[in-house]
């Protein structure tokens, strides 16, 4: 922006510098004749590129300053996601996208939504004495809803949480989210998240340990004393021996 306005007011006064020269040019008589005429109107010319030239440097001031504010800039997000383990346990997500920290932070359900029979978002502790501080990407996510109970009539009722919070220097802001589980109609799960999968593989590794330390499953062992191992190897060299006679035998005929 700096940079844009630097080369308007250069353009300007080479615009001058060339009027100049031409008149003085083309005759120089008639410049010293008006030259009070040509004083007014190049005056004029450096009045209004001045001016021109604190526009664009208010406007470049106006835009430094949103550029900072954004940077310190909270702004809350709110939405419901589908848990990984099962699409029909639906988590809400409370998350700062903005860079700057959020406070005092006020929710309004409208209408309210019973999540369980006969509990309701609103009752919660957090929605209503409110949330103090919030970081920039720091989040609050839990479980809100089971989409197997009373699925037809939670699609039909959209309900919206208006979401007012402050800045650091006093600012307000207010935004509206709309939550919708209409939109989950028709969309399934294939699979299971691996995560899950090597949860589930150490739980069964730690419960066979158990079993294997508590004596619930033994271990099949066969136990060999020194006396079984001597008795072993006498067979062992009994039956080697009988197999060389044999060979002696054959080759003697």
């Amino acid at each position: 922006m700096m940079k844009s306005v630097k080369n308007i007011f250069f353009m300007i006064c080479i615009l001058f510098v060339i009027i100049t020269g031409i008149l003085a040019i083309l005759n120089l008589n008639f410049l010293n004749d008006n030259s009070g005429a040509f004083t007014v109107l190049f005056s004029g010319i450096v009045a209004l590129a001045t001016v021109v030239y604190a526009i664009l440097t208010w406007k470049l001031v106006s835009e430094t300053k949103e550029l900072r504010e954004a940077q310190t800039e909270p702004r809350i997000s709110v939405i419901y996601q589908p848990r990984e383990e099962w699409i029909n346990f639906i988590d809400l997500v409370i998350k700062n996208i903005g860079l700057g920290p959020a406070y005092d932070i006020k929710f309004e359900i409208t209408p309210d939504f019973e999540y369980r029979k006969g509990h309701f978002l609103s009752e919660l502790n957090f929605m209503k004495k409110g949330i103090k501080y919030l970081a920039p990407n720091q989040r609050i996510q839990f479980f809100l809803t089971s989409m197997v109970e009373d699925f037809e009539n939670k699609i039909k009722k959209p309900f919206t949480i208006k979401v007012i919070y402050k800045n650091k220097f006093g600012k307000k802001y207010s935004e509206s989210f709309v939550i919708d589980f209409s939109e989950l109609v028709g969309l399934g799960q294939l699979g299971e998240p691996p995560l899950h999968k090597i949860a589930k593989n150490i739980e069964n590794i730690q419960r066979d340990i158990h079993h294997l330390s508590t004596g619930f499953h033994r271990l099949k062992t066969i136990i060999y004393t020194k006396k079984d191992i001597e008795e072993e190897n006498k067979q062992l060299t009994k039956q080697i021996k009988t197999k060389k006679s044999k060979k002696v035998k054959k080759s003697s005929l």
